[in-house]
């Protein structure tokens, strides 16, 4: 896995989540197919790579989809690089890690960001902070680690040497 192809999965997920993602919507609920692959990156690679991947696409997401300029990046890349220092302890080849880890990752994300915008003056009540995040939303993401799971294990090959017969 080189910088290109990261790169190449930060613009499909860009084109993505801004086009075809909202007519998926489920009760009002979008998936943040963001932080699904940000989990899977950082579990893959490691601190540096997933901290930079979560603020190269946190910043993308302020730019184009954010009320103010910086939160999803803050939020973004503390996962990222939390995820990325427990990645040489947990066994990524397990799929109940990387669903796991995204169902945490979007309480935590949502927490925060809930968090952050009160402390920038932005008027968000209780009972919608709790609903978005104790929500479908946690689920949708659940479903669609599952499926990333299987396809970014396909593009984060972990090269291996084998000796002897096949």
């Amino acid at each position: 896995m080189n910088i290109p192809t990261l790169i190449l999965i930060l613009i499909i997920n860009t084109i993505f989540q801004s086009s075809i993602l909202p007519y998926l919507s489920l009760f009002g609920y979008l998936p943040n197919t963001g932080l699904v692959i940000i989990v899977m990156v950082a579990l893959r690679k490691g601190k540096y790579y997933g901290g930079f991947f979560a603020l190269a696409l946190g910043l993308i997401q302020d730019i184009f989809f954010g009320q103010v300029v910086g939160v999803n990046a803050l939020i973004l890349f503390f996962l990222g690089y939390g995820l990325g220092l427990i990645h040489e302890v947990l066994d990524i080849e397990n799929m109940v890690i990387p669903i796991l880890s995204s169902v945490i990752g979007t309480i935590y994300y949502n927490y925060f960001y809930y968090v952050l915008m009160f402390f920038l003056s932005r008027e968000i009540p209780r009972e919608v902070m709790l609903q978005k995040v104790f929500s479908i939303e946690i689920l949708y993401n659940g479903i669609l680690a599952l499926l990333l799971y299987k396809l970014f294990s396909k593009i984060f090959v972990i090269p291996s040497l084998r000796f002897g017969k096949r």
